[in-house]
């Protein structure tokens, strides 16, 4: 790294390859979800790839939340400014107000699955909750494992309610296209906030890495990486555009 300020291209990497492999497994939704491929996407590789995909990027988000801390934390002790909630609060706010974009788009198209809480609405939210747990080192790990924990038993339990669906208490036949409640993946974003404290200790690298940031390929997810937020929120349109124009898809099976 250059300047104390720069980004670590790793991280931009390793979110990168998430976005990728999560736009892979939603192509291949689509075409599952229109009836244009028979594709097998509730077992086997390619759901595997699916919340992998999910997993990488939270936990990444995570380790990304505590660097950022930490330097805020470093520049406020040199004078610079002060950490405070207010900039976690409105990222919240924008972060879920995308995804209640998203919830009536697809309510209008898609009444009987539309996204109640999806990753959007989860990032929103996790800026918010977030804040209290970044001062912490070891201890997110066992923050994390009850969250975890919590959200396993809730996966198998339904409730006869609905409006604590955020956090993962959910109804009978639910049925969603995107849904990621506190309980269990705030518990995998606190384990990302532990990596960062430990791996990237005041916001510097605490490890050696050889820098291969001009390869191609990994020019290529770490762009991906740093524009994960508005690739996430553009590329089901691109897609189904694309099916539009490819005349696989028409208005009639919407």
């Amino acid at each position: 790294m250059a300047r104390y300020a720069d980004r670590f291209w790793e991280i931009d990497c390793l979110r990168g390859l998430a976005v990728l492999l999560m736009l892979l497994y939603h192509f291949l939704y689509d075409l599952d979800f229109f009836k244009l491929a028979d594709i097998q996407l509730r077992s086997g590789v390619i759901l595997y790839a699916g919340r992998f995909s999910a997993l990488l990027f939270i936990l990444i988000s995570g380790v990304a939340l505590s660097i950022s801390h930490s330097r805020a934390l470093n520049q406020e002790s040199a004078g610079n400014g002060a950490e405070n909630f207010s900039k976690y609060l409105k990222r919240g706010i924008k972060l879920y107000l995308m995804g209640l974009l998203l919830t009536g788009i697809t309510w209008i198209f898609l009444p009987e699955e539309y996204i109640v809480f999806g990753i959007l609405h989860f990032f929103g939210v996790s800026a918010v909750l977030v804040y209290p747990f970044l001062r912490y080192g070891k201890e997110n790990l066992l923050f994390s494992l009850f969250f975890g924990l919590i959200g396993l038993y809730l996966r198998n339990t339904t409730f006869g309610f609905s409006n604590l669906l955020w956090l993962g208490f959910t109804p009978k036949n639910f049925s969603t296209l995107d849904y990621f409640p506190v309980f269990p993946w705030f518990g995998v974003l606190l384990a990302g906030v532990f990596l960062g404290n430990f791996l990237y200790s005041g916001g510097k690298r605490q490890f050696e890495v050889p820098y291969i940031g001009k390869d191609p390929l990994i020019r290529l997810f770490s762009r991906t990486g740093q524009h994960s937020l508005l690739i996430y929120f553009i590329h089901q349109p691109l897609f189904l555009g694309l099916l539009f124009l490819s005349g696989l898809l028409n208005l009639n099976m919407l």
